[in-house]
């Protein structure tokens, strides 16, 4: 009898031990799960941040561009700025979604490919102005103006092809992270899902598709409003 009794009392400890550590172990995988989620939801709102204002970078530097264009079309120098994009790749790796990784990885190559040619014609461009100016015969200097003036404007030319493709891949970069960011929201610590695939709730195509048109009218609101201030201001 008293054996029984003192296994009694082994399994009653071991089994109170056991207990102890499931639940703690059921607390750590939860408060595990709520930081991993909490530090995607914040990467998501942080990635969203960064694009809205790489958006309007690039409407700017484009509008440099036309700037120029119009400038060269006169045989005139034209100084200004390019701003560069803001370019985030560390807080990709808080995120879980792949197919959004790649979208955002190779939005930002196309982001700082782009920087980098603009400014590279851009100083290349004050190089060869820089010597153009030294020469001394003025119409000899004028129609090497005229001649390379024409060159950047093929190049720009060619340059402002990339204008509209990546606007509307930043706006689908953007309806991307947005559908994301409200699967996230609804999801059980973003811990539903399979081998990094969403099984409830999901980011379908068209959550991502109904975000494009939001934000392209939103886009188009903004850009309208801004059009009409300038009226105003000229009248």
């Amino acid at each position: 009898m008293p054996e029984i009794e003192i296994t009694k009392e082994v399994l009653t400890s071991f089994a109170g031990t056991l207990l102890a550590l499931l639940s703690a172990g059921f607390i750590w995988f939860l408060k595990s799960a709520y930081e991993k989620h909490r530090s995607e939801v914040l990467a998501l709102a942080k990635f969203e941040r960064i694009f809205a204002i790489d958006m309007t970078i690039l409407k700017d530097n484009f509008e440099f561009v036309d700037k120029w264009l119009t400038s060269l079309e006169n045989n005139r120098p034209y100084s200004f700025h390019f701003e560069n994009y803001y370019i985030n790749e560390e807080e990709t790796y808080k995120l879980s979604n792949l197919k959004l990784i790649n979208q955002i990885l190779s939005i930002n190559y196309k982001l700082r490919r782009t920087g980098l040619d603009l400014d590279n014609i851009y100083k290349g461009y004050w190089d060869t102005i820089f010597r153009i100016d030294s020469i001394q015969d003025d119409t000899r200097k004028e129609n090497n103006l005229k001649i390379y003036h024409d060159t950047i404007k093929k190049i720009l030319g060619q340059m402002k092809l990339n204008h509209e493709p990546l606007k509307n891949n930043l706006i689908y970069v953007v309806a991307f992270i947005r559908a994301a960011h409200k699967v996230r929201l609804h999801s059980l610590f973003g811990y539903v899902s399979l081998i990094f695939v969403d099984i409830f709730p999901r980011i379908t195509k068209k959550s991502i598709e109904r975000e494009v048109v939001l934000l392209k009218a939103n886009i188009e609101r903004n850009e309208k409003a801004q059009n009409n201030f300038m009226t105003d201001k000229d009248l």
